[in-house]
């Protein structure tokens, strides 16, 4: 379903939203001018948390360089290429169809299977545009690109309703002129449509691409997905391509109908080894033409474009009236001349929009640093791991790291509170809290508190954002009291703590056994002879924690025990990794931190992208269980820079 817009853009005007995903959004569009409201056509746009990141804008013109010189009847044509608004965009042939991913998913909604002559002529005519882009020479040196789409799917396959054939999305394309289109990673395309040479982070050629659209003939022949595990197993399917020889059986198996000549050209597609399989697109484009034209020699476009209207034709006509009333009313806003110019707020930008004062974005960096590098921006956060999934990590800004705890410590909670470091014991006797009058605590620090307070309930979807239903949890309610003492038979001590280089408590959170204190009065009472952990957090400096017990002779003449804490500057580097095989399991551990905090080692799946750590060193242990190889290093992260691993080759384990 489309989403108008209605908006101008350069020498354009937005009319709806088609789709969007990855990096890029898509529109439909028309020259912002009263004589083309005729002529419509697509607008590809970075997405605008993307704009400032190097890679994806340079992966980004690399589609421009390419597409921009091709001239072929099943490749889309792009007119025209610019940046507005900060945001680079590409403007190309509309194409009023379907993909084959959803012509796939439609028939086998309504349980009724492409036809095998059809099956064959869209491959055929994907296999033509494809050799003319594996055999496309720069028209001024001569030199031949020797380019590879590297991302074959069936979405990237449009019909038309007029029955031609597109492909689509050289995003990813590599050229052997262009090394640096995949510096992003080695592995690039859907999983399910990579080669076996793509998986092993191989060197590429056309061959490649031939694979990919054996999948892609093999799934529209038998109306099943080829290469798809339970559970989304990524590895399972990897190893599944690996593994082809066995694994793929000829469709005939799934469909009778399906003749021997079909069969083979389909398995001499999908073989193992580069050398056994067609050696161009022209090759297979052949094969399936013999085929058409002595098995199906009636068949025609128009034939397509009749099976495709009668699967979408209610989508069609409901279609139509959209895209009329919407150009309708982009004509008169232009004929009136109200355009705006100003950039509408994309849907993933509204998504990615936090409250204030509450949970900050996510801590991938989407802005590449090299000599930008900014080290204000990141030194006043700190990285908090997510226990039970460990690809979700926040960036907390410090303020609002403890506002829960300040909340329940204004309130003096009754609930037992344990701590939230691995490792740590859990204390159920209580420790008393100081409460402070309401003219004791500043205005402006109530005022960050109740701030950061209301942003984490939020995110934790606690509370409705603004325009959202409440949503109904399970969680019991805390009870609150507005006091709490401790049992009678407990001794009680003053703890005096000097927070060190500059004694500041203004900004400084205290946590004692995960109750926060505040350090206003000097000291905070604790129990003698109880284990206590006190943790002192400050924006832009490393956590201080001390695990402890306080004992009678630790207690000075007033009764009071001095602790010194000294706050270490946060510092932040950058990590990126690829490997070869393409896909591993990297766990990365700061070994400077262990095992006195007990840090939870991070885990990501490579490629891992310019991913943010704070400085120090770290032991990285990459490896796929699969296939039974890894590698394990130690990696220093230096302030303000970046660390690339780039093609780490794994080794067979021992």
């Amino acid at each position: 379903m489309s989403e108008a817009i209605l908006k101008k853009f350069g020498k354009y005007f937005l009319l709806d939203r088609v789709g969007e995903g990855g990096m890029a959004e898509i529109f439909r569009a028309r020259l912002a001018s009263q004589d083309n409201s005729g002529r419509f056509v697509v607008i590809k746009r970075i997405m605008g948390e993307y704009s400032n990141n190097l890679e994806f804008v340079n992966m980004f013109k690399a589609e421009v360089q390419v597409t921009m010189r091709f001239s072929h009847p099943n490749i889309v044509q792009i007119f025209d290429s610019g940046e507005e608004h900060g945001q680079q965009y590409i403007a190309m042939e509309f194409i009023d169809g379907r993909n084959l991913r959803q012509i796939l998913s439609r028939a086998s909604q309504k349980d009724s299977p492409v036809p095998l002559a059809a099956a064959c002529y869209i491959i055929e005519q994907a296999a033509a545009g494809l050799h003319y882009a594996h055999a496309f020479k720069d028209r001024l040196t001569g030199e031949a690109l020797q380019l590879v789409h590297r991302d074959v799917s069936p979405q990237n396959i449009l019909v038309s309703y007029d029955g031609n054939i597109k492909v689509i999305d050289f995003g990813i394309a590599k050229a052997a002129t262009n090394g640096e289109a995949t510096r992003a990673g080695v592995i690039k395309g859907k999983l399910s449509y990579l080669s076996p040479e793509q998986v092993l982070g191989e060197n590429l050629d056309g061959r490649s691409d031939i694979f990919a659209l054996g999948i892609v003939l093999w799934e529209t022949l038998t109306g099943k997905r080829l290469f798809v595990a339970d559970s989304d197993n990524e590895f399972q399917v990897l190893k599944m391509i690996e593994g082809c020889t066995t694994f793929v059986k000829p469709p005939s198996q799934f469909n009778k109908e399906i003749s021997s000549e079909v069969d083979a050209i389909v398995m001499q597609a999908l073989s193992r080894d580069p050398r056994k399989r067609f050696q161009s697109g022209e090759e297979l484009a052949r094969a399936l033409r013999k085929v058409l034209a002595v098995q199906y020699s009636d068949f025609g476009p128009s034939d397509l474009s009749q099976f495709i209207k009668k699967m979408f034709h209610e989508a069609i006509v409901e279609d139509r009236k959209n895209l009329q009333a919407v150009n309708a009313r982009a004509e008169e806003l232009i004929s009136l001349g109200v355009v705006s110019n100003s950039r509408e707020k994309t849907s993933s930008e509204i998504k990615s929009q936090k409250p204030q004062g509450g949970i900050g974005e996510h801590t991938r960096m989407t802005q590449f640093l090299g000599d930008k590098f900014n080290k204000a921006e990141i030194t006043n956060a700190e990285k908090v791991e997510v226990a039970g999934n460990p690809q979700r990590q926040m960036k907390v800004s410090a303020s609002g790291s403890s506002s829960t705890a300040s909340r329940s410590a204004s309130t003096g909670t009754k609930a037992s509170i344990q701590s939230s470091k691995p490792g740590t014991r859990s204390f159920t006797r209580p420790i008393p809290v100081e409460i402070q009058s309401k003219s004791g605590m500043p205005g402006s620090v109530k005022l960050l508190a109740g701030v950061a307070g209301v942003g984490a309930l939020f995110y934790f979807g606690l509370i409705p954002m603004p325009g959202e239903k409440a949503v109904k949890t399970q969680t019991p309610p805390v009870e609150v009291s507005q006091t709490q003492a401790a049992p009678s038979n407990v001794k009680m001590g003053k703890l005096k703590l000097s927070v060190l280089p500059d004694g500041d408590v203004a900004k400084t959170t205290v946590t004692m056994n995960s109750q926060n204190f505040s350090l206003e009065k000097g000291y905070i009472d604790v129990p003698i002879g109880e284990p206590l952990v006190v943790a002192v957090e400050r924006p832009g400096y490393v956590m201080f924690r001390k695990e402890f017990t306080l004992q009678d002779a630790d207690m000075g003449a007033t009764g009071e025990s001095k602790m010194d804490v000294k706050l270490e500057p946060m510092a932040y580097g950058v990590l990126s990794i690829s490997t070869r095989p393409s896909v591993a399991d990297v766990t990365i551990v700061n070994i400077d931190r262990q095992p006195a905090e007990n840090v939870k080692p991070i885990a990501f799946k490579t490629p891992v992208n310019q991913e943010k750590l704070q400085a120090g060193n770290y032991r990285v242990t990459i490896k796929n269980d699969l296939l039974g190889v890894e590698k394990v290093m130690n990696v220093v992260i230096k302030e303000g820079k970046e660390e690339v691993l780039t093609d780490v080759k794994l080794e067979i384990k021992n």
